[in-house]
This record gives structure tokens, sequence and C-alpha cells, in this order.
């Protein structure tokens, strides 16, 4: 009788709950990469978009706060994959196929509870056009837990994008291996 009530007790629903669970990843992001990343001070300007395809350039638009100790870096991933990082204020680009796309911008850090903060975002990519998105963390506090960031992924018109590649570094980043 004692063991089937520990049986009973240990798979009810409110002792799993307890129990400590991984974060869960959006579909849109996939397994956990950290970049290696460089700026490249000499580019600022874009590729065309390949044939058959669109162009989507990511820029992470940071204004340093005061007392500001590190630069943040931020992944974005493509339908489940990362394709690069940005650190500080920076860009990159990279091709789409046509179609609908899922996009996911997370902090890369070694705290579990900063690099599972998600941003997300849809669109739909038509061959030969050119995509603007933007991420700008900005230092802000939790009511009660100190210290946060916040991170706001939105799409960028044409203009506001070109003007703010012409002002910022191309970010080279590949895996850590």
């Amino acid at each position: 009788m004692r063991t089937a009530l520990i049986f009973v007790l240990l798979s009810s629903p409110t002792f799993a709950q307890s129990a400590i669970s991984s974060p869960v990843i959006p579909e849109a992001c996939g397994p956990n990469v950290e970049f290696a990343v460089k700026a490249d001070r000499t580019q600022h300007s874009l590729a065309l978009p390949e044939a058959g395809k669109a162009l989507v350039c990511f820029i992470e638009e940071y204004k340093v706060g005061p007392g500001a100790i590190f630069t943040p870096t931020v992944r974005l991933a493509l339908d489940g994959k990362w394709v690069g990082a940005n650190r500080g204020g920076s860009y990159f680009s990279f091709s789409a196929a046509p179609g609908d796309h899922h996009l996911c911008a997370s902090w890369q850090s070694r705290s579990a509870e900063i690099s599972s903060q998600y941003s997300l975002m849809g669109f739909t990519a038509e061959a030969g056009k050119v995509y603007f998105f933007k991420i700008a963390p900005r230092p802000g506090a939790y009511e009660d837990q100190g210290d946060a960031w916040s991170k706001d992924l939105s799409p960028v018109n044409a203009d506001e994008a070109k003007y703010l590649i012409s002002t910022l570094p191309l970010s080279l980043s590949h895996p850590k291996k």
C-alpha cells in the first residue's frame, strides 16, 4: 500500500509541475549555439539579393547606457536555424528562399535566464526583395528582481535601415566550436 501511495504521489501533475524543467525553446529558434563575433568597420553596404531569393538584413541598434559594463550579443535564427549574431551596434545579412519564415532573436549568454529570452516574428519573403529587421537592446529593471534588459525585434523601413547601415559596422560571426 505504501509503495502504491508513493507511486501515485510521484506521478501526480502537482509533483511533476514542481520538478525543475528545461526552458521551452520556440520552434523558430533551434538548439543553443554560441557565436564568435567580430566587427568589420570598413563595410557599410548590402549585397544584392541572390537570384530567386530575398535578402534579410538584421540590425542591432545598441546605445550604451550609463554604467554599462558589457556589450550584448544577440543571435538570429531563421526557421529554427541560427544564421548569425551581432554584438553591439552592427548589422549582417543573409539570403532566404521565398515563402513564409519565422525569425527568432535571443541573447547569447551563459545565464540560462538571459539566454532563454526570445523575440519572435514571422514574415513572408518574395524573391528579389530586401527585408530589414532591427533589435534594440535596452537596459531596464524588473520591479522586484534588479537589473534586466529588454529587446524588441521589429521590421524597419528601408530609409532608416540604410541610414543605420551607413553608421554601423558589419558583423562577422561564426559558431564557436
